[in-house]
C-alpha cells in the first residue's frame, strides 16, 4: 500500500506526515486488495474562520473510494476521515462476501435442502 500525502498551499511537517500514515496505515486490516491512499489536506478560510479540509482517495479494485472530512484541527480531520474509511471498507468488504457467498454453486443444492418435498 503506498500513500501520497499532499498540501497544496503549505508544507506539512514531517511529524504530521507519519501520524497520517500511522493512522490511515491500519486500513489494511479492513481492506486487503488497497493498492493506494492519496491524502490532499487543505485549509480554508470559511465565514472568519480557518477550517482543516481532509480529503482520501483510496484506489482500489473496481470502484474507488472518496471520503472528505473538516475540522479546525489537522489531527482531528485527519482521525474523522480515518473513521468514515474503516466504515465504508468494512460495507465494501461484507457486500463483495454477500456477492460472492450467492455466487458459488453450492448455494442452490443447500436451499433444496432446506425447503421440505412433499410426496402423495
Amino acid at each position: 500500500m503506498k500513500f501520497r500525502i499532499e498540501s497544496p498551499g503549505h508544507k506539512l511537517s514531517p511529524s504530521l506526515k507519519t501520524y497520517i500514515t500511522a493512522k490511515l496505515g491500519s486500513l489494511d486490516k479492513f481492506y486487503k486488495d488497497i493498492q493506494e491512499i492519496e491524502v490532499t489536506v487543505l485549509n480554508e478560510a470559511r465565514k472568519n474562520k480557518e477550517v482543516v479540509v481532509c480529503t482520501l482517495n483510496i484506489r482500489v479494485p473496481g470502484k474507488d473510494e472518496y471520503l472528505k472530512s473538516s475540522s479546525e484541527i489537522f489531527e482531528d480531520a485527519i482521525l474523522k476521515v480515518a473513521d468514515a474509511a474503516k466504515r465504508r471498507l468494512r460495507i465494501r468488504k461484507t457486500q463483495l462476501a454477500k456477492a460472492n457467498k450467492l455466487k458459488t454453486p453450492n448455494r442452490k443444492v443447500a436451499a433444496k435442502k432446506a425447503v421440505p418435498v412433499k410426496t402423495k
